[in-house]
């Protein structure tokens, strides 16, 4: 722009500017308002006119501006509208690759989920950039012995592009073809906040079958049981592979609705997310926290099923247009869940709630009315009805139990009803078949759990009762499960009945133990109105008392007014825990306030004072009932003005270790990534694929150990008490993990192991690690169990894996019985080197080189590197057992190439020396090495022999070959 020569003509400019702003606006608001459809650039040329007045005179200024608008070919009389929107992020995909600043790609091995066959890969075969759209393509591969493997694209905003509501838009062309499954789609970027899928919730915007390419899909996935809730639009001509539509998922506080090319095709307002034994979350959890767009294209799984000859891969790709986002300025989350209407209809005057259950009808199987016949997933029958029977003839089994079905719907389910299933059945040749009564509307969870029934060439009559304890249900299925019995044999079924034989009331009864071990009920402020289900509020004149909900962090906040004192407090309370006499409690709960005021809390008539630190502290207390007491309530005490927040208060049985079954997520525990790799690592306690348990997902371990660690502070270790330390652990590689406990060294960096530091190498299934040990030093009520997942050993690992933890438990134990240490006995393992390094460990670390062999009775080191520490080269025996007050001797050859010095150390797993010495050798001369030691603090149930052959501080270390033979460690009389 040129500069402007005086005041005069700046006014004149800036007038100018000012008018071209208001049409480039006007013009900007026409182009947002019109979505749907193919996109047409339009280029149009407008005059504008704009008058001003310049020291009293007005002056007319004219103006020519040239402009692009874009409008769209299809109609705009759709139920979508832009207004009040803004648009907050978009990618048009118009670069020569994918934006890496945008998106992630993941990286995922066949069968991660849903049993698909492709693998996620980073390859431009798979994922890249095409006349402005990005293209995600599967890729086939037939393998040397004649299998096939697929790959495939997967890319995420996840830590980039985060939204919590909105208008979220993709225009999309998918692929034809059986076994594809493409998908734009949304999960939430903390899935620890509510728990795992499907509690954190899952927000389908586009899903559609290849084999099926008019239909479109729209789901959401919530609950625990998972419940989910499905939309569908079918194209009246054309499909969505044959060119590009436009798809839309509008989500705010309470509503969800979805859109294709502008049409409303689904709306939900109703759904929970809750864990069974446990609480349900206030409303709108799980979709009132942030999600981030994933965008992928599966290959074959339970859904789509898997690729045949008919699936063209090679000319086969999704294509994405655009992803765009919009969203208004402000939500209002006060929302309240709607009340759903349920209408039960009524049985027949006989009181059965089966329509045609004699079969005196003939009906159409197939037209989705009273009794359905279904085959899927390679299950070939037929069913007829005749005779007041239904005959089911079975050519193909199929590969699972409703291969074969049939079914009847719409079957009204009263809570606390008591029914009773009749039915007469007989086969062609004895076999079974499963029956059961489900709910498709509540993800097919099972109200009549599936019951297997022996069926003979005989007619039998067969009966079921069950009681329904869910909600109401105008939507219940019966279902007769005939596949994969492995029997093909014809069933003949008659005389079906259900009918409601009593009712029981259903009530929640006296607080017990929630299923996370927790006696104190909605302890985190998640649940009920305003989030304080359960708890009673006593405030004094001008408190306010509420939960915050900053960013999802939901934490109990009070704040006492001036004059609030002992005699006028704010007290938050529960009553009626289900605490009894006899039992030891452990109390917590995270406090913050003001530094040097205080929390009274008062739990089963005993008192305890929280001292405040200004800022969020951990507060744990022993809560012992030798008696039945006069009450069981807690209650948080504020006797002094200010500002307070409480948070995870938890009463749970008192152990060692808090948690150690993750049944109660990661409450207790303190996972940790350093930032240096904290895009690299993610971790949930994994309830889908396994039983609870602590999942870390890590593609680069960093270069130490302790850069990523699940960490439980405040455990109690008595002076002189013997423990033992256990825990399971697996990973998805070959790989190492570490494990101790230690002091709490955040003070001083004193970091001391008590247990010693265990290094153990995990497998692809669960094995059992655990560290014996007593506690020499003093009493300890804060020390730390520390699980270390970094480089361990010094191994960095950057390739993809997982490493999954449960059930960790610290005991005490008696000192343990070493047994009889004859005198005299050699205690090694394969002292010899006759079983080659059986029993040994052979620890070479860098800069630490050595090409290491077993043969000949000898470990032979060719040292290439000493490396810069004398452990950098080491050879290892752990697991001695070494007896308080005895006296040992070690004894062995060494010989070297150089001369050099090596060392040997008698070590505990925490590197406690016990015994050992500096050994001088001269160059070719073997030397036999004796070396006594007494073990005068403790026994040690794995104690470790060391030769370190490193670098030898303070003298010159140079690289040798060195053979080392005839090892003995026996106990001395």
């Amino acid at each position: 722009m040129r500069r402007c020569r005086n005041d005069e003509e700046k006014r004149i400019t800036v007038g100018i500017l000012a008018a071209v702003a208001a049409v480039l606006l006007e013009n900007t608001t026409v182009m947002a308002a019109a979505k749907a459809g193919e996109k047409t650039a339009e280029e149009k040329t407008e005059e504008i006119e704009k008058t001003i007045t310049i020291d009293g005179e007005e002056v007319t200024l004219k103006a020519v501006i040239t402009y692009q608008t874009e409008t769209k070919d299809q109609e705009q009389d759709t139920d979508l509208s832009y207004e009040g929107y803004n648009l907050k992020w978009e990618d048009q995909f118009e670069g020569d690759s994918l934006n890496r600043d945008d998106w992630n790609v993941e990286l995922h091995d066949p069968g991660w989920v849903n049993n698909e066959l492709q693998s996620y890969v980073d390859s431009p075969e798979n994922i890249y950039i095409e006349d402005g759209s990005l293209v995600l393509k599967p890729v086939e591969t037939v393998n040397e012995d004649g299998s096939v493997s697929y790959t495939s694209g997967r890319v995420n905003t996840q830590n980039k592009h985060d939204f919590k509501y909105g208008l979220f838009e993709a225009r999309v062309k998918v692929p034809e073809g059986q076994g594809f499954l493409p998908a734009f789609w949304m999960m939430p970027t903390n899935e620890n906040l509510y728990g795992q899928w499907p509690r954190c919730g899952e927000i389908d915007i586009m899903e559609v079958l290849g084999n099926d390419t008019d239909t479109s899909y729209g789901t959401i996935h919530y609950g625990n049981p998972h419940s989910e809730s499905q939309g569908s639009y079918t194209l009246e001509e054309g499909t969505f592979s044959d060119e590009y539509h436009v798809f839309d998922v509008e989500w705010e506080p309470g509503k969800i609705s979805w859109y294709v090319d502008g049409k409303l095709i689904h709306t939900e307002d109703n759904w929970y997310s809750a864990t069974e034994g446990q609480g349900e979350i206030t409303y709108p959890a799980p979709f009132d926290q942030p999600f981030y767009i994933i965008l992928n294209l599966a290959v074959g799984g339970n859904w789509p099923g898997n690729p045949d000859e008919t699936t063209d891969i090679a000319n086969s790709a999704y294509y994405i247009d655009y992803v765009k986002v919009y969203q208004k300025d402000s939500y209002d989350e006060n929302v309240t869940k709607p009340v759903e209407e349920v209408i039960l209809r009524d049985p027949d005057e006989n009181g059965n709630y089966v329509v045609n259950g004699d079969f005196s009808e003939k009906e159409d199987l197939t037209d989705d009315k009273d009794w359905i016949f279904l085959t899927t997933l390679g299950g070939e029958a037929g069913a007829e009805i005749g005779d007041n029977e239904i005959a089911v003839n079975t050519a193909n089994e199929g590969t699972v139990d409703y291969s074969v079905q049939l079914v009847q719907p719409d079957l009204p389910m009263k809570q606390g009803g008591v029914y009773r299933l009749c039915f007469d059945a007989y086969a062609d040749a004895d076999r079974t078949m499963k029956v059961g009564v489900s709910a498709p509307d509540r993800s097919f969870r099972r109200y009549l759990e599936d019951t297997t029934i022996s069926l003979t060439e005989e007619k039998q009559t067969y009966t079921l009762d069950f009681t329904m304890t869910d909600s109401d249900d105008a939507n219940g299925r019966l279902e007769f499960n005939m596949g994969a019995a492995g029997s093909t044999a014809g069933i003949r079924i008659s005389n079906v009945s259900l009918k409601k034989i009593d009712e029981i009331e259903i009530t929640e009864g006296d607080k017990g133990i929630l299923a996370d071990g927790n006696y104190v009920y909605n302890g985190s402020f998640q649940e009920g109105e305003g989030r304080l289900g359960y708890w009673d509020v006593l405030k004094n004149d001008g408190a306010e008392v509420s939960v915050t909900n900053e960013n999802n962090i939901r934490r109990l906040m009070v704040n006492a007014p001036e004059g609030t004192s002992a005699d006028n407090p704010v007290i938050v309370s529960q009553s009626d825990l289900a605490l009894s006499a006899g039992n030891t409690y452990a109390m917590s709960f995270t406090a913050e306030g003001e530094a040097g005021k205080n929390i009274m809390v008062k739990a089963a008539g005993q008192e305890y004072t929280a001292e405040l630190t200004g800022a969020e502290s951990a507060y744990d207390y022993k809560l012992t009932l030798d008696t039945e007491p006069a009450d069981t309530n807690l209650a948080f005490c504020f006797e002094e003005p200010g500002i307070y927040y409480v948070d995870n208060v938890r009463i749970e049985e008192d152990s060692l270790i808090k948690n150690g079954s993750f049944n109660a997520g990661f409450s207790g525990y303190e996972p940790y990534v350093d930032s240096s790799i904290s895009s690299d690592v993610t971790y949930v306690v994994d309830s889908l694929n396994e039983d609870n348990a602590a999942d870390f997902s890590i593609n680069n371990t960093g270069d130490a150990a302790w850069k990523i660690q699940l960490k439980q502070n405040n455990v109690e270790l008595e002076k002189g008490q013997w423990y033992r330390l256990s825990l399971d652990a697996k990973a998805s590689i070959p790989r190492k993990l570490m494990f101790a406990i230690q002091r709490d060294g955040s003070g001083d960096d004193d970091w001391t192991p008590y247990s010693g530091e265990k290094i153990v190498d995990l497998e692809n299934d669960y094995n059992k690690y655990e560290i014996v040990f007593q506690m020499t030093g003093e009493t300890d009520p804060k020390a730390v169990l520390s699980i270390s997942m970094g480089a361990v050993d010094g191994i960095q690992i950057t390739e993809k894996h997982r490493v999954c933890i449960d059930n960790i438990n610290l005991e005490k134990i008696d000192a343990p019985d070493i047994g009889e240490q004859p005198a005299g006995e050699n205690l090694l393992v394969n002292s010899d080197f006759a079983s080659g390094n059986e029993g040994w460990e052979n620890a070479v670390t860098a800069p630490g080189a050595a090409e290491v062999s077993f043969e000949n009775g000898r470990a032979v080191y060719n040292i290439t590197d000493v490396g810069t520490e004398d452990w950098n080269v080491q050879l290892k025996q752990n697991g001695i057992v070494l007896e308080q007050g005895a006296h040992y001797k070690v004894t062995f050859k060494a010989k070297s190439s150089e001369a050099r010095t090596i060392k040997l150390a008698m070590l505990s797993p925490s590197y406690t020396w016990y015994g050992g010495a500096d050994i001088a050798l001269e160059k070719d001369q073997e030397k036999e090495v004796t070396v006594d030691f007494t073990m005068n603090e403790t026994t040690d149930m794995d104690a470790a022999l060391v030769v370190s052959m490193g670098a030898i501080a303070g003298t010159e270390t140079p690289a040798s070959t060195i053979e080392l033979s005839e090892f003995s460690l026996i106990r001395m009389e």
